[in-house]
């Protein structure tokens, strides 16, 4: 699945600007896995990252970006000869004069995608779009995850944990990776392994404890800067509640559908598009939804349906990627004509 998310991703990239080069295409595979490892603890597209000299690499990007295949068609960029310029060694010295071309052979398929996935792709292909190419391999510099290895080198996908100070230079930048949201997601989805994994049922000691954390993690919740998903947070954390006490198993999907839906919410609201790029009602139907579902999902655990979700809340969960896309394509409508290539 991550394959073929990291080749959609490119396509969709390819897609909506048809100028990115080859340097771009690989940095916006970077930062996308960056802040979602900070935000999931894994990455969405990523598996193998190589230190290059414009920044980290994904292997199998890089492989897909150098020639033609079944995705793309790739025009390589030509060399030229200047004569009358020589190197030490006698040669005419050559410079690349034109850049990577790309033309996408199938459509990108963004029903591979989350909500949170989906606009995560956007956001920063939109902040790409005004960066010059050498701005972002600076950017990527910055990162001891590149300062620590040399050319060639795999890097450790648990280095794109980010420190503090790393956390707010990427906010400088103006990209966001930091909240309640990845503290809340890097808590709950391990603890979920973890209960789902345990002897059932759970013993009263420890889904107390487990309680106790959802208890903190409500006292942290940010309003009112998130209160327009508060009512849905509340729903979520009633049937995680439920499912300690009647199903564990349930507690990874729940966990997993949680923390997207929250991640896009959060990810929205503080990246500001609201109200530039499209209207508040938008979220605020989207966070309904999510409510709903949640609620559905708390009474199929509550009846010991078994861990996937109920027939009946199908449409509730398309409705969310629906959602996700029609904000996103007015979004795309909203940019002004210079904004767009």
């Amino acid at each position: 699945m991550r394959k073929q998310k990291l080749i959609n991703a490119l396509l969709y990239a390819v897609e909506h600007d048809r100028r990115i080069g080859r340097t771009k295409l690989l940095k916006f595979i970077f930062f996308v896995d960056l802040i979602y490892y900070n935000q999931r603890g894994t990455t969405l597209c990523g598996t193998t990252y190589i230190r290059m000299p414009k920044g980290p690499a994904e292997a199998a990007a890089f492989e897909l970006t150098s020639e033609s295949n079944a995705y793309f068609d790739v025009k390589a960029p030509t060399t030229k000869a200047y004569p009358g310029r020589r190197t030490s060694g006698g040669r005419s010295r050559s410079r690349s004069y034109e850049p990577y071309v790309y033309r996408p052979k199938v459509h990108a398929d963004l029903s591979l995608f989350t909500p949170y996935e989906w606009v995560l792709l956007r956001t920063v292909l939109q902040w790409m779009k005004f960066q010059k190419a050498d701005r972002i391999s600076d950017v990527t510099h910055q990162f001891r995850l590149w300062k620590e290895f040399s050319d060639g080198e795999e890097i450790p996908l648990e280095r794109f944990q980010l420190n503090p100070n790393e956390l707010a230079y990427l906010e400088y930048c103006g990209l966001h990776a930091d909240g309640f949201e990845r503290t809340f997601c890097t808590g709950i989805l391990p603890l979920s392994s973890e209960v789902a994994g345990a002897l059932h049922p759970l013993k009263a000691e420890r889904i107390a404890t487990v309680e106790e954390i959802l208890d903190h993690f409500i006292a942290a919740y940010p309003l009112p800067a998130l209160e327009i998903f508060y009512d849905a947070y509340l729903a979520w954390d009633d049937a995680y509640r439920s499912t300690l006490r009647h199903n564990p198993l349930h507690a990874p999907t729940l966990a997993a559908g949680g923390c997207d839906a929250l991640c896009f919410v959060s990810h929205v609201i503080a990246t500001k598009m609201i109200p530039v790029a499209y209207k508040e009602e938008q979220l605020k139907e989207f966070c309904d939804t999510a409510e709903r579902r949640f609620n559905i999902e708390r009474d199929a655990i509550a009846r010991d349906i078994p861990p996937s979700l109920p027939p009946d809340s199908d449409g509730e969960v398309s409705a969310l990627v629906d959602m996700a896309m029609r904000i996103s394509r007015d979004l795309a409508c909203s940019e002004s004509p210079a904004g767009r290539r």
